[in-house]
Order: C-alpha cells, then structure tokens, then sequence
C-alpha cells in the first residue's frame, strides 16, 4: 500500500536519485509533455541521468519543444534507473509504458506519483496527488520554487507550455491566483512564451484546420435547446483528411466555445472498437466529472473522459443524450 507524501519530500526523493525513468499517461497531451520533459531537463542540469518514455509518440504540434524521448525500454534497462516517477496519470489503464512494465512492477520499485486529478488509483509507493492545482507542470514548478531550485530555462519554458495548455492559456476555471502566480514565476525564470505560442498554438496543419471545418459542417450537432453540442469522428472523416486523432488535442474547446454551449462531447471509436468519450463543461453547476465515472471513466469536473462498448453509434448517442438533457434539466 502506497503512502501520500508531501511535495517537499518529494523533491528530496528525486533529489536523491541519480538516475529518473519519467513516464505519463497515453495519448500525451500538452500538460503530460511539459511535466515530464520540463522535469528531465531540471534533472539533467543537475548532471542526473533522466529520460522520458513514450511509447505511442506525440502531437504533431510538440514535435519541436520536446525532442529525445525513449519510445521502447526493456525490464532490464528500466532496472537501471534508480526512481521512476509518473506525472500526470490518474488511471492505471492509462499508463503510458510498455506491457512489461506493469503497475505491479511499479509498486515493486522506488516509484512516485504526482497528479492532479481527483481520483488516482496508482497507488505508487509514494503520491503526490493536489486537484487543487491546474496541472502536474504546476505541481512540478510549485515543488521546484518551494525549494529554491535552479531552474534552467529549457525547464520553466516546458512548465509553463504544460500549464498553458492545461488551463487553455489561463481561460478555464482551474486557473487560480497561484497558477498566474507560478506562471510568472517561471517567465522570470527564462520561460519563452514566444517559443510556446508559436509552436503550440500558432502551429496548425492545414488537413488539420480542413478536419476541423468539415468536423464542424457536416457532423456537429445540437440538443438541449442548444445547451449540448457533440460530434462523432468517423473514419470516414479521418480518411479524408488524413487526421492522426493523437491530435485532437483542443477540438472539443472549440466545441464548447460556441454561443449557448454548456456541455460538449466528441466521441470516435477506438481500436477495440469502442466508443470513446471526451467530454467538456464550462458551467460548474453543469459537471461532466460524474457523466464519465459512471461509465467507468474519470477526469476532472469540468473536463473528462470514458468509453463505452456499444453496437453502434445511435445506441451512444441515445444513451448520453439522456443523460446529459437530466443533468441540464432539459
């Protein structure tokens, strides 16, 4: 059974190790990139063997902030690392390492776990979890401050991107006085803002903006008087335009940022031939948090996922377009 620790301690493990294996959730998105490689960098100032693993690669829009990444590691060599750490993975399932690196394996080794989520279920040997925070880059520059560290501009500029994403560039209601706070912090730091906007925001594919207006005309649609919008992504769609659906990162916000909007929902079907669910809400009286957990999914309250088994779309469709016309009262 794992312990929570406080962040302080924390960085005295870390500090401790010579060596850090760093891994995060699957379908890495733009807070599980900047808290990994923003911590490998801090490490690897201090002259410490770190690195990032990522099985499954990253979005596109990524590719040039964060270089360098372990795509496939053995038992043997991950044996090799003094720690692991794991940032910004609430769910088992999620855990973006190989087969042979299973939670159980982790248990069994020096491993902790920051997040922010509110309902983790690693149960490392030691856990950092603060939903309170906008995301694990906030944890990890928080835990970096309160310690005086040295930290190197390749690091505060990771952090940063990481909570810049989290929040949607400090829009979303996780953004609190503590994350403006810590944000400033690190552009005093040596932060590049510029950098971020350019390659993280200013960046957009051209089949990428096709994917989203033909997303937009041809399978966007509208219920509750206009309160909920979802879209399903079918293959045919993907196909057309050559869409990765690792980068997606960000269509739903343009979902819920329509006029009228309070709920949203893009749904596509995974490999195993579920269908999974992203939803999003921008009325806290409206949360999608407990929408996913019932169907075994998790998140947060404002934002969060699920899958569902189901013969065909129409049966998910129904089924959640019940579920959120009961929680909007319509």
């Amino acid at each position: 059974m794992g312990r929570s620790a406080t962040l302080n301690e924390m960085f005295q493990t870390l500090s401790e190790a010579a060596s850090v294996l760093l891994a995060t959730h699957l379908r890495p998105d733009g807070d599980a990139l900047g808290s990994t490689f923003g911590m490998r960098a801090y490490l690897r100032s201090l002259g410490k063997k770190a690195d990032v693993l990522l099985t499954d690669g990253m979005p596109h829009r990524y590719v040039e902030l964060y270089k360098g990444a372990l795509t496939k590691i053995s038992r043997a060599e991950a044996d090799g690392y003094e720690l692991v750490a794991v940032l910004d993975c609430a769910n088992i399932g999620r855990l973006n390492i190989p087969a042979s690196l299973d939670i159980e394996y982790l248990r069994s080794r020096r491993t902790i776990n920051l997040d922010h989520h509110v309902y983790n279920n690693l149960d490392a040997p030691e856990n950092f979890v603060c939903p309170e925070r906008s995301s694990a880059s906030e944890i990890v520059a928080t835990m970096l401050l309160e310690n005086r560290a040295q930290i190197p501009p390749e690091c505060a500029t990771a952090l940063l991107a990481g909570m810049m994403t989290d929040t949607g560039c400090f829009r979303f209601s996780n953004t609190t006085g503590t994350t403006l706070r810590t944000a400033g912090a690190l552009l005093d730091r040596g932060a590049v803002l510029e950098r971020i906007a350019n390659e993280v925001f200013f960046s957009k594919t051209y089949n990428c903006a096709a994917f989203e207006a033909d997303l937009f005309n041809t399978r966007l649609k509208l219920a509750c008087n206009g309160k909920f919008a979802y879209a399903y992504i079918d293959d045919a769609l993907l196909k057309k335009h050559d869409f990765n659906l690792a980068e997606d990162e960000g269509i739903i916000d343009n979902l819920r940022a329509l006029e009228g909007v309070v709920i949203a929902l893009l749904i596509y079907r995974n490999a195993a031939g579920e269908f999974k669910l992203s939803f999003r809400s921008k009325d806290s009286a409206f949360p999608v948090g407990p929408l996913a957990r019932k169907h075994g999914g998790g998140g947060h309250e404002m934002a969060a996922g699920a899958t569902i088994a189901a013969a065909s779309i129409e049966e998910v469709e129904q089924m959640i377009l019940g579920e959120v016309a009961g929680l909007l009262g319509e």
